[in-house]
């Protein structure tokens, strides 16, 4: 079964749902069935639409599911229908709306004139029913909840901090109100002064989106007008205190209140027999093609209602917020709590209330699951309450709290230490899948969490054992396909194969299904669970250093890093028929071996053993385009931005596309990681790898084919001065792919011509995009080197021989400092190579040097 598109209420019509994408043809979901590419980022600092990830916004229309109501609260709160009657009940015989403080609370949110005026009324409204929750006791909740100190804030203008490893990736983002525990909310400031920490994405329960409409069709007062006299109660309302400030009675009797206008609840309950019975259809929100019946009534009301109420209405804001889909920044939000959290959930839950409507989301690897109908909080005021106490009401596991077979330490136990941080100091056990020993694994520092909401949300941490193992190691969770090929398989084959520069695994483990889970909740009543389930996999790996803190240093060894990918890539290929498919800055680590780095390539996830046809098989199902953004070859980057196009033929997966990955890490390396000379200049060097990961797909695949196939684009590329020495170097290595580009053009025009062609191997571009082409051009290659590096070199001995394309005027200051700087030999060496031969002779050295 196919995801089910969003339907029904708040629904876009199809012509609307590619207005959310960058471009029509940008297409990703369910692994298997569209295109899956890690998530890459740069820095936006705008709060809108557009600074959301792309792939939000397609996961908001190929990964999401809507589902009913009923069925959504019973998965995610064990909110059966029976218990909603019952609560629905009790707040109708407590007279909750009749409350003052709701009242007002009610009143002024239907006021309001914009967005910003809606977060303080909504506030006052949930505080007030938690605390007539606590007062009236309702059923089966003893006046407690599991977190005890739970509240709804408002976070207006306050930024939530992401963690140090995604600086650079995202948006700072400013969500309207968030659920948090009260040692959080405090961390909160006034408004008008900055906090000294604020709080983090890992701090947050649950967020809720809220969205005001810019157009008179949402009339928020005739609304709540036409609510309050269908319930026999006078408009406008009245705000003296009552003794329902305090602990409100209950009713003698249950009133039944007649339909009027508007829709309300004909009785205390309703029939909860089906999940989808009439009275649920009848009572709650209405649906989009009831909308515009409804917003004329309340148009032709709205000029009398204005001039009714007490006080003057806010003018109603033409900010352009009112534009901002709240679906997209809601998916924002859950992707930053979801990465931000260093894999402590499951799963988020989010909220998006637009005017007076609220529908409940639920994210997780596998995909959004939203509620099908929308709640009035004036027609629907009572499944409202209950909805918010539901939140309120959630255990740690309820919020998305991992599996229990990952234990919170004894000194930190739920629910008084959740949400945490991160899970460093939780534990685990692994049976050895060899020994069947069991060894005990306490996590310790948070390495990674992968920017990702859909998909396989790799996180690393590094990890002390019991019994202790000799080497220093580190554990990788990640949310895998069970389908998949698992990768200490394919890492195992390659190891066997001969294969060299492989990462060393321990153990590993499937620890737990999504479909244990809630997510299997939420489709009891079916045959097939239609969503792709995944296996929550631990895999222990000897603990490698990432390159950065290789080459912030210096870029002296890129080239032996690059020269040993190309071993690994292409010995992965050839000896164990396996493709790499995500060669990426991140995948790439090193250990120090004899004082030399061993380059070493890490996460398999995405590997794929090609055997047979299924090297030269085109899939359909999208499964061989893979990669990270800013790493994946062009070829690749233009294929996905075809994608759904008629007529389209998915390109294969091959070797020659994990070594223009290389390529593209290789000058990030370049780029990125060394230090710039001040922050303007680190602005323009992110500027430079901005336009591989950025836009529309189609202007990204574009400007990367002409960066890697031009070499003069090369001579105008921005560089730090540590890696300007490298710049020939990068030139070298687009020559090669030149011709390998021009070859292939070739070869597609004479596709088109009715002769008969000669094979052609498309693996290799006809022998010219190699391991052995690259390597040969990269080693012929002149490094130049700056006068300051070159004597570096010769004090440390550690290069033998370094050429540049001098020689340099003689009267040049260079020129005269490197006589003064070099021995004779080092100095014949880099200005005149062509003499290092020859043993050296007064008559065979140049009169300057006389």
């Amino acid at each position: 079964m196919p995801p089910v598109v969003l339907q029904d209420t708040e629904a876009l019509p199809p012509e609307d749902l590619t207005k959310l994408l960058f471009e029509p043809g940008l297409y990703r979901g369910v692994e298997g069935s569209h295109p899956r590419v890690n998530m890459a980022s740069t820095l936006v600092t705008a709060h809108n639409n557009d600074s959301v990830h792309p792939y939000v916004k397609e996961d908001l229309i190929y990964s999401t599911q809507d589902i009913p109501y009923n069925r959504w609260l019973n998965a995610v709160f064990n909110l059966s229908p029976q218990k909603v009657d019952a609560w629905v009940a009790h707040i109708i015989r407590f007279k909750w709306f009749q409350d003052a403080i709701i009242q007002k609370a009610l009143y002024r949110y239907s006021m309001a004139g914009d967005e910003h005026t809606l977060y303080d009324p909504f506030v006052c409204l949930a505080k007030r029913i938690l605390e007539l929750a606590r007062a009236t006791k309702l059923p089966e909740l003893d006046g407690t909840f599991p977190i005890h100190d739970i509240e709804l804030v408002s976070t207006y203008k306050k930024m939530v901090r992401t963690i140090p490893e995604h600086d650079g990736l995202g948006a700072r983002r400013y969500p309207d109100l968030l659920l948090l525990r009260a040692v959080h909310a405090k961390k909160i400031p006034p408004q008008g002064k900055k906090a000294a920490s604020g709080i983090l994405w890992a701090d947050i329960l649950a967020f809720f989106e809220v969205k005001y409409s810019a157009t008179d069709t949402a009339d928020m007062p005739s609304l709540f007008k036409s609510t309050l006299e269908n319930r026999g109660m006078k408009f406008p309302p009245t705000f003296k205190p009552t003794k329902s400030q305090q602990t409100p009675e209950p009713s003698t009797t249950t009133s039944n209140r007649k339909a009027g206008s508007g829709r309300v609840h004909t009785d205390a309950t309703h029939d909860s027999s089906s999940e989808e019975s009439a009275s649920e259809a009848g009572t709650l929100s209405r649906n989009e093609d009831q909308a515009p019946r409804a917003a004329t009534k309340r148009a032709r009301s709205s000029k009398s209602s204005d001039t009714t109420l007490h006080g003057t209405r806010s003018k109603k804001s033409t900010s352009s917020q009112a534009s901002v889909d709240g679906r997209v920044q809601a998916g924002g939000y859950a992707l930053e709590v979801m990465s931000c959290s260093y894999g402590t959930r499951l799963f988020c839950l989010g909220n998006i209330i637009k005017d007076d409507k609220m529908s409940m989301w639920y994210y997780d690897a596998s995909g959004y699951i939203r509620t099908r109908e929308t709640l009035s909080i004036f027609e629907d005021f009572e499944k409202v309450a209950a909805v918010l106490v539901a939140f309120a009401s959630c255990t740690p596991s309820q919020f998305g709290a991992m599996p229990s077979i990952i234990k919170p330490p004894s000194s930190a136990p739920y629910p008084r230490s959740f949400p945490p941080a991160s899970l460093q100091g939780h534990t685990l056990t692994i049976k050895h899948p060899e020994t069947s020993e069991n060894i005990h694994v306490t996590l310790e520092d948070p390495i990674f969490a992968q920017y990702v909401l859909v998909g396989r949300r790799t996180f690393l941490y590094g990890i002390r054992t019991s019994p202790v193992q000799r080497k220093k190691l580190i554990i990788k969770f990640s949310y895998q396909v069970r389908a998949r090929q698992a990768e200490q398989e394919l890492v195992k084959k390659a190891c066997s194969a001969g294969v060299e520069h492989l990462p060393e695994i321990h153990f590993w483990a499937d620890l737990w299904q999504m479909s244990d889970g809630v997510r299997k909740l939420f489709y009891e009543d079916e045959k097939e669970l239609p969503f792709q389930d995944r296996t929550l996999r631990a895999i222990v790996y000897t603990r490698y250093t990432p390159i950065v803190e290789l080459f912030s240093k210096s870029c002296e060894f890129l080239p032996l890093m690059v020269d040993q990918m190309l071993d690994c890539l292409h010995d992965l290929r050839y000896k164990a028929n396996i493709l790499h498919r995500d060669v990426s800055k991140n995948n790439i680590m090193y250990e120090m071996r004899d004082n030399r780095p061993q380059f070493i390539l890490i996460d398999y996830d995405l590997a794929k053993e090609v055997i047979g046809l299924d090297a030269f098989r085109r899939s359909s199902t999208g499964k061989h385009r893979t990669g990270t953004l800013p790493f994946m070859a062009y070829e690749l980057v233009k294929d996905i931005a075809r994608y759904g196009e008629p007529g389209h033929v998915p390109v294969v997966h091959r070797l020659r596309y994990d070594f223009e990955s290389l390529f593209w890490v290789a000058l990030w390396c370049a780029v990125k990681m060394p230090p710039s000379r001040d922050a303007s200049e680190d602005n323009k060097l992110h500027n430079v790898v901005k336009e591989w990961e950025s836009g529309l797909l189609t202007m990204l695949a574009s400007h990367k084919r002409t960066l890697c196939t031009t070499p003069d684009e090369v001579n105008s590329l921005r560089l730090p001065p540590n890696s300007e020495y490298l710049r020939p170097w990068f030139r070298s290595w687009c020559e090669v792919m030149k011709k390998a580009d021009l070859r292939l053009e070739e070869y597609k025009e004479a596709l088109k011509k009715p002769s008969r062609l000669l094979p052609f191997d498309m693996e290799t571009v006809d022998g010219l995009l190699t391991r052995d082409t690259i390597k040969e051009a990269l080693a012929g290659s002149h490094i130049c080197y700056t006068l300051e590096q070159l004597v570096e070199l010769q004090e440390t001995d550690e290069v033998e021989h370094a050429v540049t394309n001098g020689p340099y005027d003689e009267e040049s200051n260079d020129y005269q400092q490197a006589r003064r700087c070099c021995s004779l030999s080092w100095f014949l060496d880099w200005c005149w190579p062509e003499l290092a031969n020859y043993p050296l002779a007064l008559d065979t050295i140049p009169s300057a040097v006389d």
